[in-house]
């Protein structure tokens, strides 16, 4: 498939390896509504999308996963290379509104007119059905463990969440 339209999607791992459900998830997601649009994807090594569709993985180090922010910085990038003016998120649902923010604000730091939407499909899947303990990432395994960073980052303000994701 060739990418026709001014469209893209950005698709954030929810844990690790690819083979976990939440990524599996994630993918799924992500192909669908690539087919749907027409469009290409841009994510994680961790997110393995089906054959045929455009991709481009942001870079990673093995054993250290980039951040939100900087996937996100790494999405508004592309999609400015791309001539892209709408990008749809798809994340966990208990990531997908920090998902959302850190796209915007990266597309706010570099004057980017992006329109970004988070993609719906997540709803179909409770928010405790994203955790799996099979994920080698810790963050990820429980709602218990994920809350314990998430409601640190939910209220810190945006220019000291900057400088640690950064």
């Amino acid at each position: 498939m060739k990418a026709t339209t001014g469209v893209g999607i950005v698709a954030f791992a929810f844990g690790a390896p690819e083979t976990i459900l939440p990524n599996q998830r994630i993918a799924r997601i992500a192909a669908k509504k690539a087919r749907e649009l027409n469009c290409r994807v841009y994510t994680q090594l961790d997110i393995r999308v089906e054959e045929g569709i455009p991709m481009e993985y942001t870079e990673e180090e093995p054993g250290n996963p980039p951040s939100t922010l900087r996937i996100a910085r790494g999405a508004v990038q592309w999609a400015k290379r791309h001539r892209l003016t709408k990008l749809w998120v798809v994340a966990a649902k208990p990531h997908l509104w920090r998902a959302v923010r850190d796209v915007e604000r990266a597309g706010r730091e570099v004057g980017a007119q992006i329109e970004i939407r988070a993609c719906k499909e997540i709803e179909q899947y409770p928010g405790d059905s994203w955790f799996c303990p099979d994920s080698v990432q810790d963050r990820v395994r429980s709602r218990g463990e994920w809350n314990k960073r998430e409601n640190i980052l939910k209220f810190m303000p945006f220019f000291v969440y900057k400088r640690l994701a950064g």
